[in-house]
This record gives C-alpha cells, structure tokens and sequence, in this order.
C-alpha cells in the first residue's frame, strides 16, 4: 500500500488595500488561528500563489499598483470560511465587497487582475439585479 502525502495549505487570509480596516481582519482572522497576511499597495502585479506562500510561485518582480479593496481566502474550508466571514461580519467588515479563495485558475495570476475579474463579476450582477 502507498502512502500519499497531500501537502496541506495554511489558513490565510490575504488583504490588499483595507486600511484601517487592516486590524479588524486581523483580530478576525487571529479569533480563528488563521494567518493574516496584508499585501504591500505596490505588489499587485505579483503572482496570488506566490503572495499566499504556495510552493513553486516566485516573485516575478513586478511594482504596480490596483485601485480598490478585497480579501483573498487561502486554504481555507467552506465550514471555516462560514465562520470566518461572520466574524468579518461581527467586526463590521461586511461592507467589503471584493472577496475571492485562491484557485488553480487563480493562484499564477496577479491580484490586479483578480481585482478587476471581480469588479467586472460584481458589475454584471449588480446589472442583472436591474
């Protein structure tokens, strides 16, 4: 019989742009014995796998900056998510809009990009809505 080892992802939150809203994530997150990670403003060229510490991503050096907010979840279970968003919720971090869980698809592209994936999402729904 083989034994297959499944490399396990830590829980990580990831922030990009929440500003003073930085801590109340942290202290979420921190209830839970999730790591916070914030993202540096001029890192959002940078791969998500790489920021959220998978293995076989490396920085690709590129400074640049993206217009908005959002939380990246990171190995994260959907019971714990469940958990960790009404603790968001408990600390008035409802009104961020921009939420995403890294994905194969997602992990090798950069959070500019994810951001502007979801506010096109965000844009089409709310156009639906009407």
């Amino acid at each position: 019989m083989r034994s297959r080892i499944i490399p396990t992802v830590p829980e990580t939150v990831l922030s990009y742009n929440l500003g003073e809203k930085e801590s109340l994530l942290e202290e979420a997150a921190a209830s839970l014995n999730m790591k916070h990670t914030k993202i540096p403003s001029d890192k959002a060229g940078e791969p998500i796998g790489f920021l959220a510490g998978y293995g076989g991503f490396v920085s690709n050096g590129v400074s640049v900056t993206a217009e908005g907010e959002c939380v990246i979840f990171s190995g994260i279970s959907s019971k714990r998510l469940d958990a960790l968003l009404k603790a968001m919720r408990e600390k008035g971090l409802d009104d961020i809009p921009l939420k995403a869980v890294v994905t194969q698809h997602n992990q090798s592209r950069s959070v500019k990009w994810l951001l502007e994936e979801l506010e096109k999402e965000r844009k089409a729904i709310e156009e639906q809505k009407r």
